[in-house]
């Protein structure tokens, strides 16, 4: 067993210093419909069960306290510094946009349904991954045995129990999540399809980066090819 989370991602001092409104706008409007579904048991979907309005709205339901922290979270972590750089509009387009396009998707294709922001999420966390290649990433990050020996080969452990359990924070330039993140969900969607255990999320967090990837192919001149010499100082 293996877990990361992101702890910080520092801007690069290239990037206005602006409140990241829309940003927590969008974290706002999950936090609303998680307790409006919590409160009134409504949920909203997309696929081949839901409705029309699933296919925006998905987004925003989430199945658990913990399904909606985590995806929150990083949303915090990566989208302030994303919001700052694209601004408030481009910002709201790229992640709404996301969504809508991984609804008509899971509508089509998919033949379970589907909801929650990973899709969106994971569309921001590419868009600053490749925007802000050389920005400091800390990640803390949990292992056990066997992982644990693997780690303890490259970060001789202090203490016996670390071989067999271990934790702690590590910094990263942004650019080693662009090979990282792609892997492990390969690995967790080669692993659902090994045991049967079903599922598409780790489909929907690939998709979202392949739309994080076609957000920043369609991005102005003037905020994705920024000159490098602004950011080397980070």
């Amino acid at each position: 067993m293996f877990i990361l989370l992101p702890l910080e991602l520092k801007s690069p001092p290239g990037i206005a210093k602006a409140l990241p409104l829309a940003n927590w706008l969008i974290i706002a409007a999950n936090v609303f419909v998680f307790l409006l579904t919590a409160t009134c048991g409504w949920y909203w979907v997309a696929g081949p069960g839901g409705g029309l309005t699933g296919i925006v709205l998905y987004g925003f339901s989430h199945a658990s306290f913990w399904h909606l922290l985590f995806n929150m979270w990083a949303l915090w972590v990566f989208g302030n510094p994303v919001n700052r750089r694209l601004g408030y509009g481009y910002y709201l387009l790229a992640y709404l946009g996301t969504l809508v396009t991984l609804g008509v998707l899971a509508r089509l294709l998919f033949r379970g349904d589907v909801l929650g922001a990973s899709g969106g999420v994971f569309a921001v966390i590419t868009i600053a991954l490749l925007l802000l290649p050389a920005a400091q990433l800390t990640v803390a990050y949990g292992a056990l045995f066997p992982l644990s020996v693997v780690i303890g080969l490259f970060r001789r452990p202090r203490y016996g129990i670390e071989w067999f359990l271990c934790g702690g924070t590590v910094q990263l330039k942004c650019i080693w999540g662009l090979a990282l993140i792609p892997l492990m969900e390969l690995a967790a969607l080669c692993w659902t399809w090994l045991t049967g255990a079903g599922g598409v999320w780790g489909l929907g967090h690939l998709l979202g980066m392949g739309c994080g990837v076609a957000v920043v192919l369609m991005l102005p001149k003037r905020i994705s090819m920024r000159r490098a010499g602004r950011f080397a100082a980070v």
